[in-house]
């Protein structure tokens, strides 16, 4: 029997029939199969080794730690390890593992969901050292000096994103060009909602807003694009629309990402079953750089250009003036903290 796979969820085979023909060759008959992408294909389960390494190729992707979550759906799309909770599970103890005998980096994960809280034993040696490390900052904060962006375009934006886990990627892009993040976590409370309508009308003074939806393919991913719009409106956002970013059908397809089965759990299932058959897909499982050029595609999209560069010039001709002042005034400081330190 020879088995090759055609797309992530069908595989060819070919077995010999046991019939032969008259010049005593078999014959070989071919069919295709669908199959359930949350079983493994392999005979064994990947070792230790095989899940390390490849664990390894998606942190060389990112430029900062990402949740055990995200590096669990990156080794499903590969269809490393199957879409368990035991496999799940199994990975979690994996990774403590690699971390505590440093085949990974330690800091390669990290933890969203507990906190630490309180600021610490913290403060300054002496009162010339905090105005040494306050001047410091003093100088180069000219080049912290920016201005609304968005006051002259045609529309405002927002980016609404279902998994905070993915919440550093994309905000990284969003602050590039002052577009605010708002991570639902799956559906978003009534507050959360509350205070994304009340920024709409407040902050961005009513004006026409795009909110740039990212979210899983599966029937809650897909269904809360629908359910953020209609609360939006009813608590008080008005002259706005919310535009499916990703993921999408489309996306799935010309990316190769290997689909899942639809969760026959989930109340919103069946509606999507109909419209979009037996296949989901989490946005985790999107390779981190095409996300963040998609983000960046979406925003750069709803942007006049020249009005953009305009704007532009004018923040730097008044950092310049800026940087002029503040030299000024460390002159003045500098001869008082001389002063201090001569009493």
């Amino acid at each position: 029997m020879e088995i090759e796979i055609i797309r992530p969820n069908t595989v060819k085979i070919c077995w010999e029939s046991p019939e032969k023909h008259k010049n005593q060759h078999h014959s070989w008959k071919t069919g295709l199969y669908r199959f359930d992408t949350s079983l493994s294909l392999m005979s064994k389960r990947p070792n230790y080794e095989q899940i390390v390494a490849a664990a390894l190729e998606v942190f060389k992707q990112y430029d900062t730690a990402i949740t055990l979550r995200q590096l669990y759906y990156r080794l499903v799309a590969k269809l490393l390890i199957p879409n368990t909770i035991n496999s799940y599970k199994r990975l979690s103890r994996i990774m403590v593992r690699a971390r505590e005998q440093e085949d990974v980096p330690v800091n390669c994960l990290e933890d969203r969901s507990r906190r630490i809280l309180g600021r610490g034993d913290t403060g300054y040696d002496s009162a010339e050292d905090y105005l040494k490390q306050k001047l410091s900052g003093l100088q180069d904060s000219w080049k912290n000096f920016s201005m609304p962006m968005w006051e002259d375009q045609p529309v405002y934006l927002l980016i609404s994103l279902e998994k905070d886990a993915l919440s550093r990627l994309v905000s990284r892009v969003g602050n590039k060009y002052s577009v605010r993040t708002f991570p639902t976590r799956g559906y978003p409370s009534f507050s959360y909602v509350q205070t994304m309508a009340n920024y709409m009308q407040t902050r961005l003074d009513g004006k026409p807003t795009i909110v740039l939806y990212f979210g899983d393919f599966d029937p809650s991913g897909v269904d809360i694009e629908r359910d953020l719009e209609d609360r939006l409106g009813r608590y008080g956002a008005t002259d706005f629309n919310v535009k499916r970013i990703a993921l999408t059908a489309e996306q799935i397809n010309q990316h190769n990402l290997p689909p899942m089965p639809v969760k026959r759990s989930d109340a919103r299932a069946e509606s999507f079953l109909a419209e979009h058959g037996d296949k989901s897909v989490e946005l985790d499982a999107l390779d981190p750089n095409l996300l963040q050029k998609t983000v960046e595609k979406a925003i750069r999209g709803n942007i006049n250009v020249r009005r953009w560069n305009a704007r532009v010039r004018k923040i730097e001709e008044l950092q310049s003036w800026i940087k002029v002042k503040l030299e000024d005034i460390e002159k003045v400081i500098d001869d008082e903290i001389e002063a201090l330190e001569d009493a």
